[in-house]
């Protein structure tokens, strides 16, 4: 039997998800809906939801495949073997994707075994009228760990992981193309129906370069997050936290994962975002002016014509800039908010900015809660400088003095 996972958005705004049989009509399943709902739900993003009703998915398919109805075993206080908890963790490490034994990342798959563990065991209690004797919960609690233990140790140390933050940052050849871009964004184009697509996404990489602000966040500006420049003020974008926001129709909300903020931009930004919004924008079919409509949207006809901009629609114009500009090839919103960081912590160098006031200056620039661990982890490359000045200064110690 196949599952499907259908997304919907509630008369507020809220987006929420249900696991269905494929070819079934009528209603979601009942154990997974009440789960997420009861469980889930009150305490996790939409995003989470998904990731838990994935996990899910695979173990209703598993189920399904191997005849087995795991309500009424609980029920009936039939746990799984050792044998099947094997076969169910084999299951869902699994590629649907690639070939013959591919996998998935073992980050993945630790993420959906653990989320599987615990639907499991909610399942259990749902089910067994008595769980709370003593024998029931030593049972579900065993099965639990059995499942558990299947975890995989991540590849690569966390040392290393962290490293690799650090140090991420462009190329000097996909940096000087993305300058080159911001100030030619029409530079090799032929066909002038494709100049306002071109502006859109060069504008959305140069708002990423200069501010670093998430991917979910970018595609979340509306027209009042825009402020221009009076009063001797820079111009500057407000970010909003967005969850649920009942205006925007985009099954999968892109939301701001960090909190709101202000962010400064450059004159030459302002200008182009001013000329993308009065000059390219404003002719686009169906496209709205109200302050609550978002600023980058699609253009080309169709149905979702002047509506905002999806994931998908910025992902298929970037593989296109591209496709044009080879040097480009590994540039990534993700990667421009590590290269931003990379680009503070040489400013802040250069400037003398003491460790705590940067760690305080990032933490306001990322949106992230004072003390948080990504602000010190990025700060961390300051401290290897500096200990690698003393380090010098100490082995040179032993170089004999002379008079």
């Amino acid at each position: 039997m196949t599952y499907t996972l259908k997304t919907f958005i509630a008369i507020g705004g809220e987006r929420f998800s249900q696991l269905y049989e494929a070819n079934a009509p009528g209603f979601p399943l009942f154990y997974p809906t009440a789960f997420i709902v009861r469980s889930i739900r009150p305490c996790t993003s939409h995003e989470t939801q998904k990731v838990y009703l994935a996990a899910i998915k695979r173990v209703c398919e598993w189920e399904s495949s191997r005849d087995i109805d795991l309500a009424m075993s609980f029920h009936c206080r039939r746990f799984l073997s050792a044998a099947q908890l094997d076969d169910l963790a084999n299951y869902l490490r699994a590629s649907k994707l690639g070939g013959r034994n591919a996998v998935i990342s073992n980050s993945k798959y630790n993420t959906h075994l653990a989320y599987a563990a615990a639907y499991l065991r909610w399942l259990a209690h749902e089910v067994i009228t008595d769980s709370n004797t003593r024998d029931a919960r030593d049972a579900i609690d065993a099965q639990e760990l059995m499942l558990l233990r299947k975890k995989r140790r991540k590849s690569g140390s966390k040392s290393a992981r962290q490293q690799h933050v650090l140090t991420a940052k462009l190329s000097d050849g996909a940096r000087h193309q993305l300058l080159d871009l911001f100030d030619q964004p029409f530079e090799d184009l032929r066909q002038p129906q494709e100049y306002g697509t071109r502006l859109r996404n060069v504008v959305m990489l140069r708002v990423l370069y200069e501010t670093g602000m998430r991917f979910g966040e970018l595609l979340s500006l509306k027209l009042k997050s825009f402020i221009e420049a009076g009063g001797g003020d820079s111009a500057y974008l407000d970010i909003e936290r967005n969850h649920h926001d009942p205006v925007d129709t985009r099954l999968n909300q892109p939301v701001a994962k960090t909190f709101g903020r202000r962010l400064p931009i450059s004159a030459h930004l302002e200008e182009q975002l001013s000329a993308y919004r009065d000059n390219w924008r404003s002719t686009v079919q169906g496209v709205g002016f109200s302050e609550e409509d978002f600023i980058f949207i699609i253009h080309r006809g169709g149905p979702s014509q002047g509506q905002a901009l999806t994931k998908t629609a910025f992902g298929t114009g970037l593989k296109n800039l591209k496709q044009a500009y080879g040097a480009l090839g590994a540039v990534h919103p993700h990667l421009l908010r590590h290269d931003w960081n990379y680009r503070f912590s040489m400013k802040a160098d250069s400037e003398g900015i003491p460790f705590e006031e940067e760690c305080t200056l990032r933490e306001q620039l990322m949106g992230w809660t004072p003390g948080s661990p990504m602000a010190r982890l990025y700060n961390h490359r300051h401290i290897e400088e500096k200990s690698y000045e003393i380090g010098l200064k100490v082995a040179s110690d032993t170089k004999r003095s002379t008079q």
